[in-house]
């Protein structure tokens, strides 16, 4: 009886040993931090972001945060797509070097886009168009009026920003997430749920 017994600890423990070994061979394609001569197998998770329930003074309040999170959600791919274009074209204009090419391909990307998003960028509200420079702002790390100067003129940034204020638009606002919080907010809700 007491043979039986040692057989089946001898068999536990090297079943044991060999499971052991199974977790080193795996532990292999992690990274390990050794304390104290133990090894323990490291994961970098992503990083998460967790926002408590927001509570409103009253019921205004609430449905002005939620008419900006309703635009907000609405503009910021086009703001997104417009950093994204923006920094195609630094890529592009980086590399031509003749004067002539880079008015060539201005003109080309400004026409592709006219095509692309005049239709859709008519019908934003007022609201939209002035989250819509923000964010463009955010994206690029220019104003808008700062963009046209450079891709375009300054002539037509002048232009531009003056007929932006027939409806209260200002080219040349700057994205500040201190000031524009509710903004930044919903920005970073919107970028985590992709």
């Amino acid at each position: 009886m007491k043979r039986i017994h040692f057989l089946l600890i001898l068999f536990f423990l090297l079943q044991a040993h060999k499971q052991s070994e199974a977790q080193v061979t795996t532990d292999a394609f992690l990274p390990v931090i050794v304390v104290n001569n133990d090894s323990f197998p490291c994961a970098y998770l992503a990083d998460v972001v967790i926002v408590s329930k927001r509570s409103f003074a009253n019921a205004a309040d609430q449905t002005r945060f939620n008419n900006l999170k309703y635009n907000v959600r609405l503009v910021y791919p086009y703001a997104k797509n417009a950093g994204k274009i923006f920094k195609e074209v630094q890529q592009e204009l980086s590399i031509t070097d003749s004067r002539h090419d880079r008015k060539k391909f201005l003109k080309q990307k400004e026409d592709e886009l006219d095509k692309q998003f005049e239709e859709p960028l008519k019908n934003l509200t007022t609201t939209q168009g002035h989250l819509l420079i923000k964010l463009i702002a955010r994206e690029t790390g220019q104003s808008t009026y700062e963009l046209i100067k450079e891709f375009k003129n300054p002539l037509s940034a002048f232009f531009w920003n003056n007929a932006g204020k027939l409806w209260d638009y200002d080219l040349k606002e700057t994205y500040d997430p201190q000031e524009d919080k509710d903004i930044e907010m919903i920005v970073r809700s919107i970028e985590n749920s992709y």
